[in-house]
């Protein structure tokens, strides 16, 4: 873990060895919490309210953060103190609970310029894919309920596979959506999504949203580095 990840700058636009790779790109795969969807504030909410709800020590924003990306039960489970680690599914079902009776945390909310995106992708012929640390249930409940379900050629979720940054969620997205990990440019807003996409031979951008601030970024040396995905465009249209 880089220290002080949220920490500096997010507004550094850096190509530090994409253009040649931009030619082999045909299918862009997208964390979501952070990168798509601004949602990073709903989930740092939930778990401060589920660990009042259960009267358990408050951890600091930064830790919240931390987890963001991974299965939500081993993300939780980081949490808490060691004597009572063992709560962790009992946190994890108070989570769920609370997530699902709060429209205003449930919400899908895509920041502004997703659409014109994923339309540039689509009509630029690039497949759309999905890798997120959310249960499939949680990725197909946004795929219902905003644009993203249009724009959809596949994804991996969180509790098919190990957690991020381990490379089978990049891999089997790539089975499904019918590429060569080499072929995918993956995009997220954490250390662990790039990490995911280079441990898997993938393209990788990261992006500043969510998070990991540039400065954080950039030590992992991604292939681009922008100040959000809407940017891509400008990369991929050549």
């Amino acid at each position: 873990m880089v220290e002080n990840f949220t920490a500096g700058a997010r507004d550094l636009n850096r190509d530090l060895s994409f253009a040649p790779f931009a030619r082999q790109v045909k299918a862009v795969v997208f964390d979501l919490d952070g990168t798509l969807c601004d949602s990073v504030g709903q989930i740092v909410q939930c778990t401060r309210l589920t660990f009042k709800y259960l009267d358990l020590p408050q951890p600091e924003e930064d830790a919240i953060k931390a987890i963001i990306g991974k299965k939500l039960q081993e993300g939780l489970e980081s949490l808490l103190p060691a004597e009572i680690k063992h709560r962790s599914a009992e946190v994890t079902a108070v989570y769920r609970d609370l997530f699902a009776e709060k429209p205003d945390i449930r919400e899908t909310r895509l920041f502004p310029w997703v659409p014109e995106l994923l339309s540039f992708l689509k009509s630029h012929g690039y497949k759309i894919g999905y890798a997120s640390g959310r249960s499939r249930k949680g990725i197909e409940r946004s795929l219902a309920e905003s644009i993203l379900g249009n724009f959809n050629d596949g994804f991996c979720a969180g509790d098919e596979v190990p957690s991020k940054p381990n490379p089978a969620m990049a891999r089997i997205a790539a089975q499904r959506l019918g590429v060569q990990c080499h072929e995918i440019l993956g995009v997220g807003d954490a250390g662990m999504d790039v990490q995911l996409f280079q441990n898997a031979s993938c393209v990788s951008c990261g992006v500043q949203t969510g998070v990991w601030s540039g400065p954080a970024l950039l030590r992992l040396k991604p292939n681009l580095l922008l100040p959000h995905a809407g940017l891509l465009p400008s990369y991929l249209g050549s």
